[in-house]
């Protein structure tokens, strides 16, 4: 019953919207009503950490498909070989390696990163299965909120300062 009720209590989430509830504070209510071990595997998604974990283990193996694929596209471009920046992903997928293809072709940068995001959100609905009511829906809301999070504390000044930074080359007479 206490799972059925934290995943009612808890706002839904837009990739688009700020989040409307802090990762300290999901993590609060996580502990007040789930295990150590799913509590554990929450603070594994949210904070990119290792764990022996089902659910933390097919979401790392989905998201190293999806780098890959973006190593591959940035590889082809640049003439590099691409198996020096692989990571280890267990099997394959097709429709995440197109659907970056596909994103990686825009010329916005931001646009770029917004549908690879919108990528790792559908991806990880996909893992989180047709239950609603299930723990599963709890880790994904765990990645979604990161991915939230993560776009709520973008700033365009900080972009562009280090933007500059990055870009500034000193010219030597």
């Amino acid at each position: 019953m206490s799972i059925l009720y934290l995943i009612s209590s808890l706002p839904s989430l837009d990739l688009n919207s700020a989040p409307p509830i802090g990762i300290a504070e999901f993590q609060q209510r996580c502990a007040e009503w789930l295990s150590a071990k799913e509590c554990a595997a929450i603070a594994a998604l949210l904070e990119d950490q290792e764990i022996d974990h089902p659910f933390v283990r097919a979401w790392r193996d989905k998201e190293s498909i999806m780098r890959n694929a973006i190593v591959h596209i940035r590889a082809r471009a640049a003439g590099k070989d691409p198996s020096l920046y692989l990571r280890y992903a267990h099997g394959c997928d097709k429709k995440i390696e197109s659907d970056v293809e596909d994103a990686v072709e825009h010329h916005d940068p931001l646009q770029m990163e917004r549908e690879i995001d919108a990528i790792r959100w559908e991806t990880v609905e996909e893992l989180q299965g047709s239950d609603p009511l299930s723990i599963n829906t709890l880790y994904a809301y765990a990645v979604k909120l990161g991915l939230v999070t993560r776009w709520s504390k973008l700033n365009k000044e900080e972009g562009w300062e280090a933007f500059d930074k990055l870009t500034e080359v000193p010219i030597e007479l």
